[in-house]
């Protein structure tokens, strides 16, 4: 019974240590303070995002997403593993991304307001007529 329940704890433990890595560069988790969860259920995960100019917002990921920009935006982004890239985002622009892990940094004199509209899976997708 008692390396049952050493066993067990154990265990937990470890799915703990794995679901706190998983989620550690979630953007939410990384920005608090920019980000805020508007609508989330299995499915998708809405958010809004605030940016200062000169605020950055550290490495963290996104599974594949559709952004939407309120606010006219010039940015820096680097993606893991590539080198800086900066982008002039008109208000209104959408753009949509796959799966990545990424750096932003306000690099413009105006705040950066969007909305992310995350992508949780493809276990859904209605399969195509023929």
């Amino acid at each position: 019974m008692h390396i049952r329940s050493v066993s067990l704890k154990t265990t937990r433990l470890a799915l703990a240590l794995l679901s706190a890595s998983i989620h550690a560069d979630d953007m939410v988790m990384v920005a608090p303070h920019n980000t805020k969860v508007l609508f989330e259920n299995d499915r998708v995960r809405a958010l809004e995002t605030l940016t200062k100019p000169g605020e950055k917002l550290a490495m963290h990921s996104h599974p594949a997403r559709v952004n939407y920009f309120l606010h006219p935006l010039q940015e820096r982004i680097t993606y893991e593993g590539k080198p800086p890239r900066d982008y002039a985002l008109k208000a209104g622009e959408v753009a949509f991304s796959e799966a990545v892990k990424l750096e932003v940094v306000n690099i413009g004199t105006t705040e950066g307001h969007n909305i992310v509209i995350e992508l949780k899976d493809n276990q859904h997708r209605v399969a195509p007529m023929h």
